[in-house]
């Protein structure tokens, strides 16, 4: 589990003294507080990934691994981000990370399935309550740099990446390494958990092979080794284990191919090289991988500022998989780009009303309204998006942009304001709130909404 667990000091609730040998354990209110601390820190870093299809794909996954779990009740938030390392921890709160190059690397959906229902056991079967006891004999001065990152990360993310990273350097060998005890304990409930929800419980033990082939490849120890210790005993029970279950159907997500691709794209350092590595990967590739290695590869070109040649790629794949909507998002945006705007809001229209609740395809229709200026109509379509994740800016970006454009100002500030909540900053919440106030013409209803708004903004800054 990585040791940026340990920004779970928050200075909003009373937490345990971390010196106090008689600390009593974290509520859950306050777990759940922390928890929110501990995310706003990592989001703070800069790498979290804010990709609707990528946030979708891995909220399904990890939600279809906490229903086969013996959760109890606890809430979980999963995210990715953009790092190439093979590595994932969980924090507070349920708060569970995966870095993009253990996707990338990973060789099907099973193993990835596998490292998250790893990393939810530790905390189902209270592992991390368990570690927090080891933060006792934590120096003052690596606190003191734990709590510094937290504020510096949390107003400042450039300052905030390299605050965090230098201490965490620092801390981590005295931080909450789990025992091998913790880890084969995780190990036994991650596989059942991924028995019950219909993956191969032989993806634990095939994915400690794949770290293992990783050190011989590259020498270097994979940074989840780091702080999940393999032993050749801890993967021998493994494979035993996993030759017990009885045979069954296993499911897995077909997309899979795609949001490797998809995040090989996204997260590239070098666009250019990877352009060239596709056209050197594709004569090579076998046909059932070809039409997700050609959409990276058309995102590729999208992304180094070539979206003309893209273009037929997609539409041709398109026409092959009418029904993948990786693909189906990618040719519009693709239209969009290539100055076919209005074929590209048709398209949008078609995907939309035929699923009218799905989140990437509502994101990015509002996203392409917004850019041909027709802002009420995105706006329409956001409202009827629940917002029903708090971990996901975004939508709060887009429709507060199209409140202000559409000439609902006061909303806008109020939105931009739920926004700043959301990452951590009621300072800038409050400024936003009081510009909405001041605004002429605010109705009785509106001015309540805007009392009631800054007396909760107002409280999280008493609290600090």
């Amino acid at each position: 589990m990585s040791s940026l667990y340990l920004q779970t000091a928050y200075a909003d609730i009373p937490l345990p003294s971390i010196t106090d040998n008689n600390a009593p354990t974290l509520s859950d209110l306050q777990e759940a507080e922390l928890g929110k601390q501990f995310f706003l820190a990592i989001k703070a870093s800069g790498q979290v990934i804010d990709d609707p299809l990528t946030n979708e794909y891995i909220d399904t996954l990890g939600n279809r691994l906490v229903k086969a779990s013996k959760t109890n009740g606890q809430t979980f938030h999963f995210f990715v981000l953009a790092n190439p390392d093979i590595n994932a921890f969980a924090g507070p709160g349920g708060y569970v990370g995966i870095n993009s190059g253990l996707i990338t690397q990973a060789k099907n959906e099973s193993e990835v399935a596998a490292v998250l229902a790893h990393e939810i056991s530790h905390v189902t079967q209270g592992h991390l309550a368990r570690s927090m006891e080891k933060a006792k004999n934590v120096e003052l001065s690596a606190l003191a740099g734990l709590l510094a990152s937290i504020a510096i990360g949390a107003y400042n993310p450039n300052a905030g990446a390299g605050a965090i990273s230098a201490t965490m350097a620092g801390a981590q060998q005295s931080m909450l390494t789990f025992s091998r005890s913790n880890e084969e304990e995780a190990d036994n409930i991650g596989m059942q958990v991924l028995y019950d929800a219909n993956f191969d419980p032989k993806s634990m033990p095939n994915f400690f092979e794949t770290l293992q082939r990783s050190q011989q490849l590259y020498g270097t120890v994979p940074e989840f080794l780091s702080t999940h210790p393999l032993t050749t005993n801890r993967i021998a029970e493994s494979q035993s284990r996993a030759s017990h279950f009885p045979p069954k159907a296993y499911r897995e997500d077909p997309g899979f191919d795609f949001l490797q691709n998809h995040l090989r794209a996204l997260t590239a350092s070098n666009r250019h090289g990877l352009v060239t590595q596709y056209e050197k990967e594709l004569p090579k590739t076998p046909p059932a991988q070809r039409p997700a290695v050609e959409y990276g590869y058309a995102i590729a070109l999208k992304n180094e500022g070539n979206p003309a040649k893209a273009l037929p790629i997609l539409e041709r794949l398109h026409q092959q998989n009418p029904n993948n909507l990786w693909i189906s998002i990618a040719l519009c945006r693709s239209y969009a780009l290539n100055k076919q705007s209005k074929l590209a809001l048709d398209e949008f229209a078609k995907l939309h009303a035929a699923d009218p609740d799905n989140y990437p395809i509502v994101y990015y229709y509002a996203f392409t309204l917004m850019e041909n200026n027709q802002p009420k109509l995105a706006l329409d379509l956001l409202r009827q998006h629940q917002l029903d994740d708090p971990d996901d800016p975004i939508p709060y970006q887009l429709l507060s942009q199209a409140q202000g454009r559409a000439g609902f100002i006061s909303d806008a500030y109020q939105t931009r304001a739920a926004y700043l909540m959301s990452m951590g900053a009621p300072r800038q919440a409050l400024d936003q709130l009081k510009m909405a106030q001041a605004l002429p013409n605010n109705s009785d209803i509106n001015k309540a909404k805007i009392k009631a708004q800054m007396e909760e903004v107002q409280a999280s800054l008493n609290n600090n």
